[in-house]
């Protein structure tokens, strides 16, 4: 499921750059000619380093109240934490009362004359990242800290390049830019002209991660998330390029659509193939341990929904397109992640 536009969690950012150029050819859309063809010329993107982690947000409200929440939970405790996220900022309260002051004046100084909404909170989203958080990556070797990925002000996500001296590394607290701001160019009349400038680039710092660098620790990183310049404030067309074993792998376009019961079957079954990936299982797995969900065949049921709606979520451009039965794409993904939980259970490993 999609995350409400209400909702204070962060955004799913989507690996597909086309479903990015459909998202913005309805916006721009001549609303007083829907049929009319929208030509989209180059538009500048803007990207950072993706990180490892496990993703941390950090709410400040105009007074003082902080609320701390994961990618799937909010209001997450020392009682009830994610790696230790929460024990570990619940005892920074003044630093972040503090980067949200710094935040809030710098937001000013670039909008004079604006409104500041006090209702709204100031959201530090971040990446917790650090030892026995993730595995196989070059944060690994580093100590537990909390880089910042983006900000959200006056309700809009705001630009990262104008903010990104903000951070309290006395305290554990990094900014994202540290790993570089990388520029490159979004052509949407020719996205794979896109995809060829941004793959070697995502495939560097997959074989390197720039950020990690920046302390000495050398290994895999993951990719980058961009983000369209004229259009910062709008998640629904940020997306990510990831490189290595990270590199998200597409489903064919098929040359004919499936017809016929069989011809369906295969066609779900095939891309369910594609689209349960081991990273995607680990994800799910990992949901669980975040929600606090025991890892048996008591969370058997919301481990395989999650996979399942996740590939429902994440493939929707592609399973529109090209007539999938979600039915049977649903079936064909139980046949998969079923097994593979069922293998890691029996393993012992919660």
């Amino acid at each position: 499921m999609e995350t409400p536009v209400d909702s204070t969690l962060f955004p799913k950012i989507t690996n597909h750059i086309a479903e990015v150029i459909n998202t913005l050819r309805w916006q721009e859309r001549d609303l007083d000619n829907p049929e009319k063809q929208v030509i989209l010329e180059p538009i500048p993107i803007i990207g950072t380093v993706k990180l490892h982690g496990t993703h941390a947000d950090i709410l400040v409200f105009a007074n003082n109240d902080i609320v701390l929440q994961s990618r799937n939970k909010v209001n997450l405790r020392s009682t009830s934490d994610n790696h230790g996220f929460a024990t570990a900022m619940e005892k920074k309260r003044a630093t972040l009362l503090r980067l949200r002051d710094r935040f809030v004046a710098r937001w000013k100084k670039l909008h004079p004359g604006e409104e500041l909404d006090t209702s709204l909170p100031v959201t530090i989203a971040g990446e917790w990242i650090g030892e026995k958080i993730q595995k196989g990556v070059a944060l690994m070797h580093l100590s537990k800290r909390l880089v910042i990925i983006s900000a959200r002000i006056n309700g809009q996500w705001v630009a990262d390049k104008e903010y990104a001296d903000i951070e309290a590394p006395e305290e554990g607290i990094y900014n994202i830019s540290r790993g570089g701001i990388y520029h490159s160019i979004l052509y949407p009349e020719d996205p794979q002209h896109t995809i060829d400038e941004l793959e070697p680039l995502a495939e560097r710092i997959a074989a390197c991660c720039p950020f990690a660098e920046t302390f000495g620790a050398i290994g895999d990183g993951e990719g980058l998330v961009w983000k369209l310049v004229p259009y910062i404030s709008d998640p629904q067309l940020w997306f990510k390029t990831k490189g290595g074993k990270f590199k998200s792998t597409f489903a064919p376009v098929p040359k004919k659509l499936a017809a016929g019961f069989e011809e369906k079957q295969e066609a779900a079954a095939a891309v369910a193939r594609i689209w349960c990936s081991e990273q995607r299982m680990e994800q799910g797995w990992d949901y669980l341990r975040e929600k606090g969900i025991e890892r048996s065949m008591k969370g058997i049921g919301v481990f395989l929904k999650w996979v399942q709606r996740d590939i429902l979520v994440e493939e929707r451009g592609y399973i529109g397109d090209n007539g999938v039965d979600e039915g049977m794409l649903k079936a064909g993904i139980i046949a998969i992640a079923k097994p593979w939980y069922l293998a890691r259970v029996n393993k012992g490993e919660k």
